[in-house]
C-alpha cells in the first residue's frame, strides 16, 4: 500500500511524495487520514525561521536549523485501518484522534501508546473532532480556573479564542469580556457565551476595562493573539490592585518589541503570568478525553468554528490562508475524503 505525504522542501514550499507503507510492528496501528486541523504554530516552521525541536541535551526546545524534508501538521483525525498483533487500546474501523507530529499524509503509523484515543459515538462531524486543540483550551479553562464572581476577558476572537469563551461560559462569572478588532468575530463571542465585548479600534481598551470592572480590572485575562501587543492589553487591563492572572497559551514568534509601557504594567500590577501550552497539563490523556467530550455535550463548538475546508492536495493554498489570516478565517483544516 501506498501513501502520499505533504512535506516541507524550502521555505513556503511543500513537495508531495509517495512511499510504500511498511509492515506494522506489533504495537502499531495503521490510520487512514480524514482531516488535519491548521496551526498558527508551524508558521514559524512555514518561513523557515524556525522549528520544535530538541536541544543538544535532549529535552524540547526550538531548532534554529531547519533540515529539509520537514513534516508539519499535528492535529489529526482519522480511522483505523489496520492493527499490529499485540495492539489492545484500538480495533479496526475506530475513528480516533489526538496528537501525531508530521501527519500531513493520508496514512499514519502510530504506536498504541502514542497520544491517540478512540472518538466516542457521537451526533457530531468526526472530521472536526480535532482532539490536540481541543485539548489545548480545555486545559486553557482549566488552567484560569475563575472563582465566584471573577471578571474574565479573552483577548483574540478567533478559533481558539470562541472556543475558550465556550468552555468558560457559565452562571458564576462576574462577567466575561471578549475583545477583538473584527465585529464579526465579536458577534460570534457573544453567541458563544460573552456577556460583553469591546473593539479597540473604536473604544478605548483601558476606560472600559474601568468600567465594566468598578475600576478594579479584570481577575484574569485570556491572551491568545500570538501578539505581543496582545500581552501589552492583557497587561493594561489586568486586576489594578496586583495578583490578577494572565493566562498566555500564544506562541509569541513575531520579531516584535517588549515595550516600556509592558514593563511598567507589570510592575505595578504584578499580575501572575500562566503560561497554558499543552506541556503544563498533568495529564495529557486524561485533558485530551475531557476536550472531546466537551465537544461530543456541545460545549465546545470545534464544527460551527471550522470556517475552509480545504482539500490535502491544495495545501500550499491552505497555508497561505494561514499566513495571511483574513478577517472570515477562523479555523482551517486540511480534508482527505
Amino acid at each position: 500500500m501506498v501513501r502520499k505525504t505533504a512535506k516541507l522542501t524550502g521555505k513556503k514550499t511543500f513537495t508531495f511524495f509517495e512511499e510504500e507503507i511498511p509492515e506494522l510492528k506489533d504495537h502499531e496501528i495503521l490510520i487512514e487520514t480524514i482531516s488535519v486541523g491548521l496551526c498558527h504554530s508551524d508558521i514559524p516552521a512555514y518561513f523557515g525561521t524556525s522549528c520544535m525541536g530538541f536541544h543538544r541535551n535532549g529535552y524540547e526546545a526550538m531548532e534554529k536549523e531547519i533540515s529539509y524534508p520537514m513534516g508539519l501538521g499535528h492535529e489529526p483525525v482519522g480511522k483505523v485501518i489496520k492493527t499490529g498483533k499485540s495492539v489492545t487500546r484500538f480495533r479496526e474501523g475506530d475513528f480516533v484522534t489526538g496528537v501525531a507530529a508530521g501527519c500531513f499524509s493520508t496514512h499514519i503509523i502510530a504506536s498504541e501508546t502514542d497520544r491517540w484515543t478512540v472518538i466516542p459515538s457521537m451526533n457530531k462531524p468526526t472530521e472536526a473532532c480535532l482532539g490536540e486543540p481541543m485539548m489545548c483550551v480545555a486545559n486553557i479553562v482549566q488552567a484560569a480556573a475563575p472563582r465566584l464572581g471573577d471578571k474574565v476577558a479573552v483577548i483574540g476572537c478567533g478559533f481558539m479564542g470562541l472556543m475558550c469563551i465556550a468552555g468558560l461560559k457559565a452562571d458564576n462569572l462576574g462577567s466575561l469580556t471578549a475583545i477583538d478588532f473584527v465585529d464579526e468575530k465579536l458577534e460570534l463571542a457573544k453567541k458563544y457565551g460573552a456577556t460583553h465585548t469591546i473593539n479597540p479600534a473604536k473604544e478605548n481598551l483601558e476606560d472600559v476595562m474601568y468600567d465594566l470592572t468598578n475600576g478594579k480590572g479584570f481577575d484574569i485575562v485570556i491572551e491568545i493573539t500570538g501578539s505581543l501587543k496582545g500581552l501589552a492589553s492583557a497587561l493594561s487591563i489586568v486586576k489594578i490592585a496586583g495578583r490578577g492572572k494572565i493566562c498566555a497559551p500564544s506562541m509569541y514568534t513575531k520579531q516584535e518589541v517588549f515595550t516600556e509601557e509592558m514593563a511598567y504594567n507589570m510592575m505595578y500590577r504584578s499580575p501572575i503570568i500562566h503560561v497554558t501550552h499543552p506541556w503544563y497539563s498533568e495529564d495529557y490523556m486524561t485533558t485530551l478525553e475531557q476536550g472531546i467530550e466537551a465537544y461530543k455535550n456541545g460545549v465546545f463548538p470545534t464544527d460551527e468554528l471550522i470556517s475552509h475546508r480545504i482539500p490535502f492536495e491544495q495545501i500550499d493554498e491552505a497555508f497561505r490562508l494561514l499566513e495571511k489570516n483574513p478577517t472570515d478565517y477562523i479555523k482551517g483544516i486540511l480534508t482527505f475524503r
